[in-house]
């Protein structure tokens, strides 16, 4: 069941840069502009609120984090790691229009049967649907609160 998780104070604040390619944000990850889309709006705002209301150091995210899996690429939207870079959460952003569905969270289960963290996240920047995942019993428990992440 999706819980509120409303980042639109969070995207009034975003800074918008124009570039030659447009419109971009600064991602703050990675140190570079990207095209404002919709979906990047919801990444970058949820980056601002982790900093802000969780007080997760930005060199702990990694957004476009490529993995590999039967031959296929695929990148994550956002993952938070530990002090000794272990993964503690990945997040998936949609956009506001698109509804947040067991497909959404089948592509993140996908990512963490390579990167193995104990939460998963999705939003579309109104709402967020949270998992703990226990590895030993191979259950996933649905949260209604985001949670103390173990970053050291």
């Amino acid at each position: 069941m999706p819980i509120h998780f409303d980042l639109l104070p969070f995207a009034q604040e975003l800074k918008i840069t124009n570039r030659e390619k447009g419109p971009c944000y600064l991602d703050l990850t990675r140190k570079v502009y990207l095209s404002v889309t919709p979906e990047e709006g919801v990444r970058q705002s949820l980056i601002a609120k982790l900093i802000r209301d969780y007080n997760i150091p930005i060199g702990l995210m990694r957004t476009e984090y490529e993995i590999k899996k039967n031959g296929l690429k695929k990148r994550t939207d956002l993952i938070i790691f530990n002090n000794n870079g272990e993964p503690q959460m990945i997040i998936e952003t949609k956009a506001p229009s698109v509804k947040l569905t067991q497909k959404t969270m089948d592509q993140v289960a996908f990512y963490n049967n390579v990167i193995f963290a104990p939460w998963l996240l999705i939003s579309n920047g109104i709402m967020a649907m949270i998992y703990h995942i226990d590895f030993e019993t191979k259950t996933s428990t649905e949260v209604l609160e985001f949670p103390l992440l173990k970053l050291r």
